[in-house]
């Protein structure tokens, strides 16, 4: 089953100092269906001081507020690849299509451009459909994941499963999902319902986040 944790817990696993738990946000310039709440970003920024991530692979760029925020607090040596859609995808999440065709639109000038930032030079972005893309590279070697990609089930089966490939076994890691009981994405909820029969899924209430720590003492949460 899901354990459904307060923040407090999830945020209780990040041993910092309290003068050392700092985090930089973007302030965000327009609002934007689909972006993290700032109590989201902050558990995600927490996950990832908490697994030391320097190594991050995001499903879903979309306008890259997310991507920045990680790379705004991550170390100088950190890498981020974050792989979106380069062209629609027929039988993608009905839900998801309005996004989709707004985000791959012509005049699309809302995304930002990390060219115009210093954490630039940590971004890798790839492009294309999660589910035919090639991951191997990536196996074994990435210590935090993010998924915020399509929802329909083969796709967050598929990015689900590549997921755990991908992360190291040298030391903690962590997957997060986003849309954890989104009304309009039942399959996302249902899988990893699913899959936390066999595999610890931390649900953070309040959010729509759900969290698989690998090497990580989970003891400080009672969920």
């Amino acid at each position: 089953m899901i354990r459904h944790i307060r923040p407090f817990e999830f945020f209780a696993l990040l041993d910092e100092p309290i003068a050392e738990r700092t985090a930089h946000i973007t302030i965000p310039h327009r609002r934007a269906a689909g972006s993290l709440t700032l109590l989201e970003m902050m558990v995600l920024l927490s996950a990832i001081r908490t697994v030391r991530a320097d190594r991050i692979f995001e499903f879903g760029t979309f306008l890259g507020a997310t991507t920045l925020n990680i790379a705004l607090n991550t170390s100088s040596a950190a890498e981020i690849f974050t792989l979106d859609l380069d062209a629609p995808v027929a039988d993608a999440h009905e839900a998801d299509r309005p996004l989709t065709v707004q985000h791959l639109a012509a005049d699309h000038g809302k995304a930002l451009d990390f060219t115009q930032t210093p954490e630039n030079r940590k971004i890798c972005k790839l492009y294309g459909d999660s589910r035919k893309f090639d991951f191997s590279r990536w196996y074994g070697t990435i210590d935090l994941v993010f998924i915020d990609g399509g929802h329909d089930l083969s796709t967050v089966k598929s990015d689900t499963e590549n997921s755990f490939k991908m992360l190291t076994e040298r030391g903690p890691a962590c997957i997060l999902w986003h849309d954890y009981r989104n009304r309009d994405y039942p399959d996302l909820t249902e899988y990893l319902e699913s899959i936390s029969e066999n595999q610890t899924i931390l649900h953070i209430e309040d959010t729509m986040l759900c969290a698989a720590m690998r090497a990580v003492n989970l003891k400080k949460v009672s969920g």
